[in-house]
């Protein structure tokens, strides 16, 4: 949900509160008629979506919401004509990312640091973690299919290899089981997008029900150099609450477009 203005707890008349804070899974500070008013807790910390508390919404008559009964906004996948580059220019990227001399300065993630959303989005510092680049699986805004036969992208399996002779690691995320994890990686492995089956596949954990738990759960173990996907929602689910898909927020966001995230085809259709 796209909100006008963060406000301490209690500032809020009670009787002007018509959502719970229980439906609403995050929150954006941006600009526009309509955006609600948020009252958050005084000195609590930021909180991945996962953490978020409930909080008192107080909105307009025409502010629109995004958490239960409301379905995300969905976009078709990418073509390779409309991709911003594709995969040669994620190659390009995170080759360049992975140069002796960038990798012993400091380096940012492609990873949205959650806490920005409330100002400026802007992406996490790396720790000193090994770069990787994340792919992501999913079709559109639906599950890897495991059962559909594979057909991967022409040309992915060659920029891969390069990618991993750099001492990258190649990340692959969708948003099925971890018990999917072997099929999957044989799938990957006869496709020829991970021939020696060395690459780690990123999947929902038994307590997690959403992609983004994932994506945040890699900060932990990678410096996420690049992500790829075929919609924008696969970079960060952000893209799918934003009130204003042209406002100043989604402006910010998609700096990021071709200098980190990249839009492309399906890896395997």
């Amino acid at each position: 949900m796209e909100v006008e203005e963060v406000v301490p707890a209690g500032s809020l008349d009670p009787d002007s509160i018509h959502l719970p804070g229980v439906y609403v899974q995050r929150m954006i500070v941006g600009a526009g008629a309509g955006a609600a008013t948020v009252a958050m807790p005084e000195l609590a910390p930021a909180m991945s979506p996962a953490e978020t508390p409930g909080a008192a919404l107080a909105l307009g008559d025409a502010a629109e919401t995004s958490g239960a009964g409301s379905e995300p906004e969905t976009a078709a996948p990418v073509t390779a004509s409309a991709s911003a580059g594709g995969y040669a220019a994620m190659a390009a990227f995170v080759l360049s990312a992975a140069e002796p001399a960038k990798v012993q300065g400091p380096r940012n993630s492609a990873l949205l640091d959650q806490a920005s959303l409330v100002s400026v989005p802007r992406t996490m510092p790396c720790k000193d973690q090994r770069g990787a680049l994340l792919i992501d699986l999913d079709i559109g805004p639906k599950a890897f299919d495991l059962d559909d036969p594979p057909s991967p992208a022409p040309g992915l399996a060659e920029y891969l290899r390069t990618i991993r002779g750099t001492g990258t690691a190649v990340l692959w995320i969708a948003s099925l089981p971890d018990t999917a994890a072997k099929q999957l990686g044989t799938i990957l492995k006869a496709t020829g997008l991970d021939p020696l089956g060395i690459d780690q596949v990123l999947l929902l954990r038994r307590n997690e029900t959403r992609k983004q738990q994932v994506l945040l759960r890699a900060d932990d173990d990678w410096c996420v150099l690049a992500i790829a996907g075929d919609r924008k929602a696969d970079f960060d689910e952000v893209f799918d609450y934003l009130r204003n898909p042209d406002g100043p927020v989604a402006v910010a966001l998609e700096q990021n477009i071709g200098a980190g995230w990249f839009l492309v085809p399906p890896p395997i259709k």
